[in-house]
């Protein structure tokens, strides 16, 4: 996969920074690739949300001297990634998805799981790929986009 276009800034870990970077992010996509259909928006915007919301919550405590760095970009064949990395210790991600699985019920009731790792599911129900490094504070989403 081939990037065409990539934008990319840095955020110190304040909650309050969320909803102007996603909306930067969307303002990117949409003037590097066209029209985007509405349910991908939404989804987009859950998926960031949910990443930056994690990385300043979780990975840096809330600590507003440590920042969040947010890459996006654009692929050749209509796909879209974001790698959002924080400067905490990282976390066990597998053992996240398996506990919240093991707390839901077979036909995987979202409000049945804890807390903690819901975000991480629902996120990974809306993209085509997510990937962690090993440390655990760096995550990679893939999502195909769709144009109107």
């Amino acid at each position: 996969m081939k990037t065409m276009k990539l934008f990319s800034c840095t955020i110190s870990s304040d909650l309050s920074n969320i909803r102007g970077i996603v909306q930067n992010v969307l303002d990117f996509l949409e003037t590097s690739f066209g029209e985007i259909e509405e349910s991908n928006i939404f989804e987009i915007k859950v998926i960031l949300n949910e990443l930056i919301l994690n990385a300043i919550k979780h990975g840096n405590h809330c600590e507003s001297c440590k920042c969040v760095k947010i890459t996006a970009g654009l692929t050749e064949d209509a796909c879209v990634f974001f790698i959002v990395e924080d400067e905490g210790a990282g976390y066990d991600y597998t053992g996240i998805l398996e506990n919240s699985r093991a707390g839901a019920q077979d036909f995987g009731d979202l409000c049945n799981i804890k807390e903690t790792g819901r975000g991480l599911l629902i996120i990974k129900s809306l993209c085509d790929k997510i990937k962690f490094n090993q440390k655990g504070n760096k995550v990679i989403v893939l999502k195909r986009l769709q144009k109107i």
